[in-house]
């Protein structure tokens, strides 16, 4: 879905017409071409001053062929037009169809910041229900993982729960554990400063370090 506003929709259109005429593609190093995008598989659009320039940029996240991809677009430096900036393939995880099984759509959120907040979560199936909060911030001209936070409960088991907060930038974070006796264990995350583009990010440290899973 997207949200019913007009600058959103002016923006979005735009986009695509743009793409669609081959105008407006002003693109980033390593994207050879912008390619069409069938309004149909847009799950979620979110715009926000990702490069701090004062002029609103625009971040898709659109069905790919497993997982979802997210595409992010900044405007020309005369705010004429939007130039795609970054492509993250299948690094969105979720279920976003009309029919389909409800918990489990990702969710965009652009912050006062600049940044971009991506949420994936599983509310609706199974007794392990987690969500999972990428905090994305755009440095030296590409789109990084500046944070982490996952929080996790076992619908039979109220004790199985825990949650971890990481900022990636700098290594740092906290969370907490089951401690096996109906409590939890709090502890610190440091795992060394990460600058990592979303494109290439994988979660088995930083989950790894946040004793999830394994």
């Amino acid at each position: 879905w997207i949200t019913e506003n007009r600058t959103m929709k002016s923006m979005i259109a735009g986009l695509l017409l743009g793409i669609g005429t081959g105008l407006g593609m002003g693109l980033g190093a390593g994207l050879a071409e912008a390619e069409p995008i069938d309004t149909a598989n847009i799950v979620a659009a979110e715009t926000g001053d990702f490069n701090k320039d004062g002029m609103s940029d625009l971040a898709l996240l659109v069905r790919g062929e497993d997982a979802m991809d997210l595409r992010f677009f900044l405007q020309s430096p005369d705010g004429g037009y939007l130039l795609e900036k970054a492509v993250a393939r299948g690094k969105v995880w979720g279920v976003a169809e009309p029919d389909g099984i409800g918990g489990q759509d990702p969710q965009l959120k652009a912050l006062a910041n600049g940044s971009l907040q991506v949420t994936t979560h599983n509310d609706g199936i199974g007794r392990d229900r987690w969500s999972e909060t990428l905090t994305i911030a755009y440095r030296n001209t590409d789109f990084v993982v500046a944070g982490f936070t996952y929080s996790y409960h076992d619908t039979l088991d109220e004790y199985n729960n825990g949650d971890c907060d990481v900022n990636v930038l700098t290594g740092k974070g906290s969370g907490n554990r089951p401690d096996g006796k109906q409590g939890n264990i709090p502890f610190k995350v440091s795992i060394g400063p990460q600058f990592v583009p979303f494109k290439d990010w994988e979660d088995a440290a930083v989950m790894a370090a946040c004793h999830i899973g394994g």
